[in-house]
């Protein structure tokens, strides 16, 4: 949580500079659930299968022309990552945040509606916690990871007044599976997908 709040900080105070000297820029904190598809190895032999969990998302929208804007997102989690390498079960427990840009296109405005798609990329840094083999305490000598990512979805804000709006969206990510450094453990290679689901508040400056 401390790591969500100064990260939500940060993006507050970078939105402050924006709007001082920019009329076009929307501030969003949005909350999401996070569902991770389970993975497997090419030969089957390591899955991971990673836990439900919520997020905070910040973000700030710099609309350059009417159907066009580019975002920053910054976000947390906290989750567990279940990973299966026979005979054994291991568990890291992990934040989970989040550095992304994208580009956003805005087709067409229709009553309070303001759909939206949008499309990026960026890093998910997974910070490993405590971890167990077989439910027991273990160390493992899990290191902290970053994996690229690449971004995509849509949604729609709704207006509320000419400065504040709520935001509906689905967020996709896909990235590759972190090892925590433990090749030898943990390597699998896959290719994993986070979705977010996600609602929120929108402030226009």
């Amino acid at each position: 949580m401390r790591t969500a709040g100064l990260a939500i900080a940060t993006v507050l105070a970078f939105a402050g500079v924006v709007s001082a000297q920019e009329s076009r820029v929307d501030f969003a904190i949005n909350g999401a659930g996070v569902f991770s598809k389970t993975t497997s190895s090419n030969n089957g032999f390591i899955t991971d299968k990673p836990t439900k969990s919520i997020a905070v998302i910040g973000t700030v929208r710099y609309h350059f022309a009417p159907k066009h804007a580019i975002e920053f997102n910054i976000g947390h989690t906290n989750n567990s990552q279940i990973l299966s390498a026979a005979p054994n079960s291991y568990r890291v427990i992990s934040s989970i945040t989040e550095f992304t840009a994208d580009y956003v296109f805005r087709p067409h405005s229709f009553w309070r509606l303001e759909p939206f798609i949008f499309a990026g990329g960026g890093g998910l840094r997974f910070n490993p916690g405590n971890t167990y083999i077989n439910t027991f305490p273990a160390t493992l000598g899990a290191a902290q990871q970053t994996s690229l990512a690449f971004l995509y979805g849509g949604g729609t804000d709704y207006r509320v007044w000419r400065r504040l709006a709520l935001r509906l969206q689905y967020r996709g990510l896909l990235y590759k599976e972190p090892d925590f450094n433990l090749p030898a453990l943990f390597f699998s290679g896959a290719r994993a997908h986070m979705a977010e689901p996600s609602a929120g508040i929108v402030f226009k400056f």
